[in-house]
């Protein structure tokens, strides 16, 4: 299946290896990032955790999404909901690859949002300041 690009038995947050290049402080392929706020539907905290690989931004197994869709929603995300197991509290029961930080903010949240203002390093700097950092070294 590999061969053909479906990654079905593929750890999603396995790191893959790389050809060689420099070392620096952003390492995408260790990059933990968090998000965290107190949803305006249910009024639950939501506290999740992304890993941005190689393949793009993986929600952790453990996050507590929200579990009331806006009605902005986009639909490949509200299907992706659907199908994800999620139990009643809201906690994800695995993880789930997305190509785009927003399309994983908006999978956490239930409604349209921009990811690189969202998703936080645990020193607390977005990930559009994250990036910025490292094209700026680079």
């Amino acid at each position: 299946m590999g061969t053909l690009g479906h990654k079905v038995f593929e750890n999603l947050t396995e790191v893959k290896t790389q050809i060689e290049k420099p070392e620096t402080s952003y390492n995408e392929d260790k990059l933990l990032l968090y998000l965290k706020r107190k949803s305006r539907k249910s009024g639950i905290t939501i506290e999740a955790t992304c890993k941005q690989t190689n393949e793009g931004f993986v929600v952790l197994k453990g996050s507590h999404i929200e579990t009331i869709d806006s009605e902005s929603i986009p639909s490949g995300i509200k299907d992706i909901r659907k199908k994800s197991q999620v139990d009643v509290n809201g906690i994800l029961q695995e993880d789930v690859l997305f190509r785009s930080p927003s399309y994983a903010a908006a999978f956490v949240v239930g409604g349209h949002a921009n990811g690189l203002t969202e998703w936080k390093a645990e020193n607390g700097k977005t990930l559009k300041e994250i990036e910025h950092i490292h094209e700026s070294t680079e």
